[in-house]
C-alpha cells in the first residue's frame, strides 16, 4: 500500500503548526542530549535547550490537499461529503460546507509571500489563492458531482 501524497501549500491558519514525525524525533533527541549535557555542565545544557525549542517554533503551517480530502490545522474536509462550495474572488475567500454542517473557509490573505512591494504581495497572494481554490473545486467536483459549486 502506497502512502497518500499531499500537495503542500504554506497557509497561516489559526491552529498550531504541523509537526512531522521526523521533526518530533529531532525535538525528542535534541531535548535528551540537552538534558544529558546539562547534567555534566549546566550552562551548555541550558544553551542546548534552545535547539528543541527553536525546532518546535520553526514548524511550518500548511494546507494539505490529498486525493480524497484536505487538511488544514485541525480541519479535515472529505471531498465526497461536501454539499456546497462558494468562491468569491473579490472577497478572496472560498467557503466549503460539508453535509454535516461543518464549514471551512480558505482566505486569500493567509497565504504568505516573499515579496516586499505591496502590489507584488497582492498579486502573489491572489495567484496562490486562485491556484489552490481551483484545485479544491476540481477535487470536489471529481469526488462529489452533486455538490453545489458557485462562483467558480
Amino acid at each position: 500500500m502506497t502512502p497518500t501524497e499531499f500537495a503542500l501549500f504554506k497557509y497561516q491558519h489559526a491552529d498550531r503548526a504541523d509537526l512531522s514525525p521526523a521533526r518530533l524525533r529531532f525535538i525528542y533527541v535534541s531535548l535528551a542530549v540537552a538534558v544529558v549535557v546539562g547534567l555534566v555542565t549546566f550552562g551548555v545544557g541550558a544553551a542546548l535547550l534552545l535547539v528543541p525549542g527553536l525546532a518546535y517554533l520553526m514548524a511550518g503551517k500548511h494546507l494539505k490537499l490529498g486525493p480524497r480530502y484536505l487538511m488544514c490545522g485541525k480541519s479535515i474536509v472529505y471531498y465526497a461529503n461536501v454539499k456546497r462550495v462558494v468562491k468569491s474572488s473579490t472577497k478572496g475567500s472560498l467557503h466549503v460546507q460539508s453535509a454535516n454542517g461543518q464549514s471551512f473557509v480558505l482566505e486569500r490573505d493567509k497565504f504568505p509571500t516573499g515579496a516586499r512591494k505591496a502590489d507584488k504581495i497582492a498579486k502573489n497572494k491572489a495567484a496562490k489563492f486562485e491556484k489552490v481554490s481551483n484545485k479544491i473545486i476540481e477535487k470536489v467536483r471529481k469526488a462529489n458531482g452533486d455538490a453545489d459549486v458557485s462562483g467558480a
